[in-house]
């Protein structure tokens, strides 16, 4: 069955003006690009399904007006539903009525008529912003299939400091290759890869989240090429697909500001936090601190007697976190999107300095099939071995980052030659609710065995706070199989 886009048959005039000048600005491009190597899909749009396909059923093609196509009237039509006129007509007043909703700040038209579906490739060093961003992020997963494909290197930098990039490329890229060879798991075998690899992932997002990431003022805790490829990939979206909405918020630009958090007290304040924290946690990994925890069981207990999801009661209490965890165990628990997370600033130099990388005291291999694999430890010279070549490796990063700085590069650039198993600082506060669909998933036997460990410590606390809550969690609630839940 195919799906083909008509022009309208027959409308007020009114109507056919607007109609004609939207379509004249309407620019339905599928990709964009920016010059650090991102690309951008739109992979789907939301398209409203007029009743009259209901006439075209048995039809080999089904048609949609272009109207019902363009991405501004669904905004319009949002709007008006609130005073019983959802209509589908975009008359004289349509381009205003944007530019009122914009400006008066009635903002959920622009979420809920508007929604895109885009397919982001860009270097891993340049995702982590994106996963702070609302709404839905479904990424590829390193854990699963091999890594492949160029890697970024930043243009206009002093030939030298490229060669770097270039034989730190080559040496990652064939030690990567070796321990996959060896049998090592691929999710232990990227910790060879340079902190600059292509990631791919769907993000569905409103348009009303787009335009409040356009309004953000560039600040210093985001890496510029975030900037550059939010003003040069979703500006140019929002003004191709929704060319009303973008005038009018163009004529009525915001800027959210930013910069007051710019501070070189992030140390200082992280040592204050630990110092007085309730709870610890550290081992060869990483280490994990809790800092706080708001409500307990009495508060729950009168929460969850709501409707129509008693689960949602949970909300009412949660639990905050300080941790330095290895990069690629971030990068998997920040997917669990349901809280709030802070990516500190990570120092480079430092991590460089005093080589804080995680390097394993056991590795792994990965039998069977994807969703179903079980990981088998290597035997004790296979292990030394691989242990052996990642520390050298970790040494040879460590000196490429050395000496691309000494060229004037910036440790933030600099560090993309780093291997990907150095440890940054998190900050995390997540409610009851979305702590038990966490250890459900992460302290389950199937979880990768370093985001586990951590998972396994926070279900203690968990259950020391609120075993009231735990005890409906294992009852009815927990889909995980894991001897913590002691039905492993």
């Amino acid at each position: 069955m195919f799906i083909i886009f008509s022009a309208p048959c027959s409308f007020k005039r009114s109507h056919m003006d607007k109609l004609t000048e939207l379509k004249g600005l309407f620019n339905p491009k599928r990709k964009y690009s920016d010059d650090n190597g991102t690309v951008i899909e739109v992979d789907g749009v939301f398209v409203r399904v007029d009743e009259d396909l209901e006439k075209q059923r048995g039809l080999e093609q089904y048609s949609i007006s272009a109207e019902d196509f363009l991405q501004d009237p669904p905004v319009i039509r949002s709007a008006r539903v609130s005073t019983g006129r959802d209509s589908k007509e975009v008359d004289e007043k349509a381009k205003g009525m944007i530019g009122a909703l914009y400006g008066g700040r009635h903002e959920t038209p622009f979420e809920g008529g508007v929604v895109f579906r885009l397919r982001v490739e860009t270097p891993i060093c340049f995702a982590q912003p994106f996963f702070q961003l609302p709404y839905s992020h479904n990424e590829f997963s390193g854990r699963y299939s091999i890594i492949d494909g160029d890697f970024y290197t930043p243009k206009n930098i002093p030939s030298f400091a490229l060669s770097m990039y270039h034989a730190n490329e080559e040496r990652c890229q064939r030690d990567y290759k070796e321990l996959l060879d060896m049998g090592v798991a691929r999710e232990q075998a990227r910790f060879a890869l340079p902190f600059r690899f292509f990631t791919k992932f769907y993000w569905t997002v409103s348009l009303r989240h787009l335009l409040e990431i356009l309004s953000l003022e560039p600040n210093n805790l985001t890496v510029p090429d975030f900037w550059s490829i939010r003003d040069n990939i979703l500006k140019r979206i929002i003004k191709d697909w929704t060319p009303w909405a973008y005038e009018k918020t163009e004529e009525t630009k915001r800027c959210v500001r930013t910069k007051w958090a710019d501070d070189d007290k992030a140390r200082e304040l992280i040592g204050l936090i630990k110092g007085r924290s309730l709870k610890r946690f550290e081992n060869e990994i990483g280490s994990i601190h809790l800092v706080n925890v708001s409500g307990d069981d009495d508060l729950l207990r009168l929460g969850i007697k709501t409707q129509p999801n008693p689960r949602r009661g949970f909300g009412h209490a949660s639990m905050t976190f300080l941790m330095e965890v290895p990069i690629f165990v971030h990068r998997q628990w920040v997917r669990h999107r349901y809280g709030s997370w802070s990516e500190l600033p990570v120092n480079f130099q430092e991590i460089a300095n005093t080589r804080n990388f995680y390097i394993p005291n056991r590795f792994r291999k990965q039998v069977g099939k994807a969703m179903s694999y079980v990981y088998e430890d290597m035997n004790d010279e296979e292990n030394n071995t691989v242990r052996t070549k990642l520390h050298y490796l970790i040494e040879d990063s460590c000196y490429r980052f050395y000496t691309v700085c000494g060229c004037g590069i910036e440790s933030l650039r600099a560090a993309q030659t780093l291997v990907y198993t150095f440890r940054i600082p998190v900050m995390w506060t997540v409610n009851v609710e979305s702590l038990m669909n966490f250890f459900s998933l992460r302290c389950d036997t199937h979880a990768q065995w370093e985001i586990r460990q951590f998972a396994n410590v926070i279900y203690g606390w968990f259950k020391e706070y609120f075993p009231c809550a735990d005890k409906i969690f294992l009852d009815h609630l927990n889909y995980g199989k894991s001897p913590v839940f002691g039905n492993s």
